[in-house]
């Protein structure tokens, strides 16, 4: 229940003031006497008030028995009309015509620096409501070049204003508590930026830049941001909290859990039995925090509501510095080289090779390879990942088809690990993919061969899903869980085989993208990886979605690439960005193929297909791999004027071993070591002082002219 004695004197203030009075039941379920606000009648009466007339509607300033001065007068006038809309919340009041009476009594200059000031508050406050504003408002008056009766009386006015309107609050509010607010004023400038680029919510003209108009105006006027309502404090000193040591927590101090505080909002698992029950509680954080990267503080209270505890895992740093400090931001990316974006350029072509195989009805055998791609991947580089696919393919075909059909025996387990564990040749790279390729028949396969009550397979529902281009990557990652349980493949994968079906609305949390976004460059991954697994992993992923949707256009239009800007192309870009590699995925290629082969045919599209280490920090940096007609595979290292050679692994490693000792006169004395390259921009090779023509004399000697088959 509210306090007694404040309902009373609301109950007073209203009965006195002359106008209708009615009664209400707020969330709590309490019973609320109010003044009803006729807006259009305020503006009236206040358009017409004199500085003394401010007597019979603040009487609370009389009993406190404030100085009755000219200042205060004028004062206690305007910090009214940040109290009165602030309580009511019906909408942007006019604070000039509210404020009338205080203009009377001030100078010039002070009366616009209290407008200006007036106008960002009150923006907060009918776009927020008031109830976690009433320090913030204090705060940010002290900090006023105005003078002390004059804050005074805006503290009263303030004050006077929320009783006027009977202290009804927007129940949202109450909730959200005082962090939302600081939040909300801390995303104003980048709101705005959004706006001039065209860039809205989605709503054509968006009715929140009015507000952050004011907000912005506020801050300016006080030449620093305003005070936040809300902190984040270091973490406690147990060695582990959700399985994080103290260096990657931090407590959200505004933050009260519901309940016991040991029963999370959204659950650490989505299943097929209690995703239907999770998905809502999942919108419903989407609904409450609309831009988790507005700040610090916004991104950690969201994950404290999702697991009900006021100590949680880091947000991101790096990417909200950068997500609101556009320059910055695009500083750090435009570094990108122009082979990196090429590179990108041909991995995100294949997208509309998937999309056009979907559109044309190919079968669930495309599905089924594109997972198997995508489960390779896992702890893998893009060399050993992609070399795996391609040795592996064929061969997994007719298990593919065989859990599209609902028909997958313990025999078929057995079968597919005897198939996975031989397959790949001795040296080849895809060797070090093996305990993927296992995964995938012994659980992936042997799980989505389940058929529902229509004897349809999970499998085949996957396929039905990413085949429908109306469905978003939310929606079908969600969907995902309700199919089947442990499959081996999770949040990570099911976004990457997202992005590579054509949507461009996702991104993946690896480790470069981990390592990049929460680190900044640090390689943090293994130490907080486990937080983006499951439901609340899902939440942290859409999260993330959401908020750089509103921000890559302006980043891509400020680097003079508006035209292919999208989440989808910031994650490759951004990822080959930090990674410093060179990677298009060319066996996507091959997974097209292989999802559309029609049966008989004696070609393989993994045939003749290289992929090429594209990471910078290893010897092996521009080495490609491919599989020949014969079924043999073979290495290709190239000469510096592009002249092929084929290896064996046994000759590639003696001829690296050669260059890199210190007899060839390859490497130059201040050679600082291939890892020195990891995130670079350049290979190893490319380092200054590397004799190239000494390396090319190698490759000759050891390798054999690549012939063309």
């Amino acid at each position: 229940m509210t306090d007694i004695a404040q309902e009373m004197m609301n109950t007073i203030i209203a009965a006195e003031s002359g106008g209708s009075i009615e009664t209400v039941r707020d969330d709590t379920g309490s019973y609320r006497m109010r003044r009803v606000y006729d807006k259009a009648m305020a503006l009236e009466q206040m358009q017409g008030a004199g500085a003394g007339d401010y007597r019979d509607i603040y009487a609370l300033s009389q009993q406190a028995d404030a100085p009755i001065t000219e200042a205060e007068v004028g004062g206690t006038q305007l910090g009214a009309a940040a109290g009165i809309p602030g309580a009511i919340v019906t909408g942007l009041p006019d604070v000039a015509a509210l404020g009338y009476g205080g203009y009377k009594a001030a100078t010039a200059e002070e009366g616009e620096r209290l407008q200006s000031f007036l106008d960002g508050f009150s923006a907060i406050s009918g776009a927020i409501g008031s109830e976690a504003l009433g320090g913030l408002f204090d705060g940010v008056v002290d900090s006023l070049d105005v003078s002390d009766e004059a804050k005074q009386g805006l503290k009263q006015g303030y004050l006077a204003g929320e009783f006027a309107s009977m202290g009804l609050v927007a129940p949202q509010a109450a909730k959200a508590g005082a962090g939302a607010v600081a939040d909300y004023a801390a995303g104003a400038p980048a709101r705005l930026e959004d706006a001039k680029s065209g860039v809205t919510l989605g709503m054509g003209v968006d009715p929140t830049q009015i507000v952050d108009e004011a907000i912005v105006a506020g801050q300016k006027l006080l030449g620093k941001d305003l005070p936040p309502a809300g902190t984040l404090l270091p973490a406690s000193d147990a060695p582990t909290v959700s399985g994080l040591a103290p260096q990657y927590r931090v407590t959200v101090d505004a933050f009260t859990p519901e309940g016991t505080g040991k029963q999370s909002l959204v659950p650490i698992k989505l299943t097929p039995n209690n995703a239907e029950k999770v998905k809502p509680l999942m919108t419903q954080l989407e609904q409450e925090f609309p831009d988790p990267l507005a700040s610090p503080q916004s991104y950690a209270t969201m994950v404290a509501k999702m697991q009900n505890k006021a100590e949680v895992s880091m947000p991101p740093s790096w990417m909200i510095d950068h997500a609101n400090n556009p320059e910055k931001w695009a500083d750090w990316f435009g570094q990108i080289t122009p082979d990196q974006i090429k590179a990108a350029d041909e991995g995100l072509a294949v997208q509309q090779k998937f999309v056009g195989a979907y559109t044309a009805g190919s079968g669930p055998e495309l599905t089924g390879q594109l997972m198997l791609w995508a489960i390779l991947s896992r702890r893998m580089s893009a060399f050993p990942h992609e070399a795996g696919y391609l040795e592996l393919a064929e061969a997994a075909q007719p298990f593919i088809q065989k859990a599209a059909r609902g028909e997958w025996s313990d025999a078929d387990t057995a079968a597919w690990r005897k198939m996975s564990m031989s397959i790949q040749p001795e040296g080849a790279p895809g060797k070090s993919a093996t305990s993927n390729a296992n995964d995938f028949g012994e659980i992936f396969l042997k799980k989505m061969s389940a058929v529902d009550e229509n004897g349809v397979s999970a499998l085949t529902r996957l396929h039905n899903l990413i085949a429908d281009q109306s469905k978003s990557s939310k929606e079908i990652r969600r969907e995902y869980y309700s199919l089947a349980e442990g499959t081996g493949i999770g949040n990570k994968i099911m976004s990457f085989a997202s992005l590579v079906s054509g949507r461009n609305d996702v991104v993946v949390l690896d480790r470069i993208q981990i390592n990049q976004m929460w680190g900044g460059g640090d390689k943090i991954y293994d130490d907080i990886m486990k937080q983006f697994e499951g439901a609340q992993g899902l939440v942290q992923y859409e999260a993330l979605e959401r908020s750089l949707l509103n921000r890559v256009p302006d980043l891509y239009n400020r680097l003079g690439r508006g035209d292919v800007g999208s989440v989808g192309r910031y994650h490759w870009e951004s990822w080959v960005r930090s990674s410093g590699q060179v990677v298009s995925h060319p066996t996507l290629e091959a997974v097209v193929g292989m999802g559309t082969k029609r049966p008989g045919a004696n070609f393989s599209p993994t045939e003749m297909m290289p992929i090429t280490e594209g990471r910078f920090h290893t010897k092996y940096s521009g080495v490609a791999y491919e599989k020949m007609p014969s079924g043999k595979g073979r290495f290709i290292y190239k000469t510096s004027d592009g002249e092929p050679y084929q290896f064996t692994r046994t000759q590639l490693d003696g001829m690296f071993d050669q260059a890199f000792g210190k007899k060839s006169g390859v490497l130059p004395a201040d050679f600082p070591g291939v890892q020195a390259f990891e995130g670079g921009s350049i290979p190893w090779y490319e380092f200054e002082g590397v004799d190239r023509g000494k390396l090319d004399k190698l490759i000759r000697a050891k390798g054999q002219p690549a012939k063309e088959y």
